[in-house]
């Protein structure tokens, strides 16, 4: 018994590639996210072993609250930059849009 998966018989084989086009998601967005990706790895992680190394002599739960609370500040971070980002993209919409109407 032949079993055939992922393979679409009855449709037609011709598919309809994009033309290289830009992106609709701004570079600077790109980066910020790919800036806030890799606080949240690192801080937290950082935080966590010079906590347990250098503050708490070895007692990972303090240092494991110190962690989560950074992660926590990375998160926020994140969403004031997003959300001030988000008004500025709104602010500058909004003039184009009443030059546009006069």
């Amino acid at each position: 018994m032949l079993i055939a998966v992922g393979i679409d018989t009855m449709s037609s084989s011709s598919t309809t590639v994009a033309p290289n086009r830009p992106s609709s998601v701004p570079g600077s967005v790109i980066r910020a996210l790919a800036m806030f990706t890799t606080a949240m790895v690192i801080a937290p992680l950082f935080s966590f072993y010079f906590c347990v190394n250098y503050v708490f002599d070895g007692n990972s739960q303090w240092a494991g609250l110190v962690a989560a609370i950074v992660a926590n500040v990375v998160v926020l971070g994140y969403v004031v930059f997003a959300w001030k980002e988000d008004s500025n993209t709104f602010k500058a919409n909004e003039g184009e849009e009443s030059k546009k109407s006069k």
